[in-house]
Parts: C-alpha cells; structure tokens; sequence
C-alpha cells in the first residue's frame, strides 16, 4: 500500500517476522489522521528486500520501518521512501516508476466506485451531516 501521507515507513507483523525485527529501547505510540491510535510499537525493521515480476528481479531496495498492527497490509510506503529510491507513482500505466533506471514495479489497482452525485434540493443536509468529496484524478 502507498500512503503519501505517512510519517514513517510501516510493516505488518507478519511480514516483519519474515524479515527480522529488532526490539526498540522504548515503545512509541503511532497516532492516525483520525486521532486513534496503532496497536504495536515496539519493534523496528531494519532489512532489504527484492521485488520481483514474473520471476525477474526488478529491483532490491533498502527497508527500515515501524512494525505496526496494519491489518492485512504488509508495508505502507511513504512519499519519502518513494522519493529517497527514485520512484514516483504513475497513475495512467498503475505502477511504480523509476525513470532514470527504467524500472517499473507493476501495482495492483483497488477500484473505489464513484461518488453518487447529491441534488441539494432533492436531499438537503442536515445539521451535523459530513460531506464527503473525494477528488481522484487521472
């Protein structure tokens, strides 16, 4: 998963016991953007890993990141990891991209269906109601 808002680099318990984890001095506590807080903390990831497609290296890239309960996500990667290997994220061809080596790590796309477009005089908002607006562009 790529989340260009994260602070930090975060792995799944699962994939962190795959690569080896290491036990912090002290625990930290991760906050979301809704304020709840993650479950974990207290171990880090300090490893690599190759990616690979259709049995081809494409690539070996260096990890150091929170072992956090993400549920059934492995990795989050954040802007900064992303900036700091070379790779942006191309929307049109839904992949990973690093133009100065050519490399290209192919991505699979979750759909989100579009947004019911509301008619105010048909359905006026309430006091209290949120509205949601999600601005997806291509």
């Amino acid at each position: 998963m790529i989340d260009s808002a994260v602070s930090a680099l975060v792995v799944g318990k699962r994939l962190a016991i795959k690569m080896g984890i290491w036990k912090r001095a002290r625990k930290v506590n991760v906050k979301q953007g809704d304020r709840t807080t993650l479950s974990g903390g207290n171990y880090v990831v300090n490893s690599s890993f190759r990616v690979y497609f259709e049995g081809s290296l494409l690539g070996k890239f260096s990890l150091d990141a929170e072992v956090l309960d993400i549920g059934k996500k492995d990795v989050i990667l954040d802007l900064s990891w992303l900036v700091e290997n070379g790779l942006m994220v191309d929307t049109q061809e839904r992949c990973l991209r690093n133009v100065k080596t050519g490399l290209v790590v192919p991505c699979s796309v979750r759909w989100i269906p579009l947004v019911t477009l509301i008619d105010i005089d048909v359905e006026p908002m309430l006091d209290g109601d949120v509205l949601l607006i999600l601005d997806v562009c291509e």
